[in-house]
């Protein structure tokens, strides 16, 4: 990661200290953490356009198939941390999203979630309801989406963060806790998770089809394309979100490959 931004010392890299926690979070937390695979030309790129950098990292353990983060840098004019966890198939765990925006340091915008795989009750309230004491700690991050880009009622549970400030204050002072028991939370559900359910290769199967279809929703549906064809061209974009971002939004079910 960077030590200051493509803008200059005096440019804050406003999410630096979330990547951090999440990766130290991630190694200190589950054995045999590798890299996940990942080609030169989605690690890092700098924008021809305007002063503008992007890079990110994946990983994967036994408990994750693909944990993936992503830092774009482009000075005052944008910052963004977004990350997502992607469970083992055998486990039928939420998969984690932040997505941290900063346009100005006056229109912040950060959302973070377990994002539900299912919406039966008794998942629900496995995985979900465990949410709320957290969430009723912060008010000013109990929001919710506009539904202007997703419908909140797909693969967004009721107990996500949802803050919008027009400062960087609250970024430290709430954001950065709530993030971190956000964070905790899931961890210790991801353990207990990984300790009972088995390798049951129907269930296994199902489990599997439903994250495809999160990275096909999410492809269609993530306004950051607009974002990255803005510094690093429409080339880039599609590949990064199609083979990178979401690799498996493409995956044909007639298949049996897996990534």
């Amino acid at each position: 990661m960077w030590k200051t931004s493509v803008a200059g010392s005096d440019v804050t890299l406003l999410y630096s200290p979330f990547l951090e926690e999440m990766q130290n979070t991630l190694l200190h937390s589950f054995e045999n953490v590798q890299d996940y695979p990942l080609p030169q030309f989605f690690a890092r790129a700098t924008s021809q356009k305007k002063p503008a950098r992007i890079e990110s990292w994946c990983y994967q353990c036994s408990v994750f198939r693909k944990i993936r983060l992503t830092y774009l840098d482009a000075g005052l004019a944008a910052q963004v941390f977004n990350a997502v966890w992607y469970p083992a198939t055998n486990l039928e765990l939420p998969i984690l999203g932040v997505d941290f925006l900063s346009f100005g340091e006056k229109n912040i915008l950060c959302v973070m979630d377990f994002q539900p795989l299912m919406t039966n009750q008794s998942y629900l309230d496995k995985y979900i309801k465990p949410l709320h004491p957290i969430r009723e700690r912060y008010a000013d991050l109990a929001g919710r989406m506009s539904g202007r880009f997703y419908d909140e009622n797909r693969f967004f549970s009721k107990e996500l963060l949802f803050g919008r400030f027009n400062s960087t204050k609250p970024v430290y002072e709430r954001l950065f806790p709530a993030f971190r028991e956000y964070l905790g939370l899931y961890i210790q559900l991801a353990m207990q998770s990984s300790s009972y359910v088995g390798g049951d290769e129907e269930e296994t199967s199902r489990i599997w089809q439903l994250q495809c279809e999160y990275d096909r929703y999410s492809a269609e549906k993530d306004p950051a394309m607009g974002l990255f064809r803005s510094y690093f061209g429409s080339t880039w974009a599609q590949r990064f979100v199609y083979e990178f971002l979401f690799e498996n939004s493409l995956y044909d079910n007639k298949t049996n490959e897996r990534k």
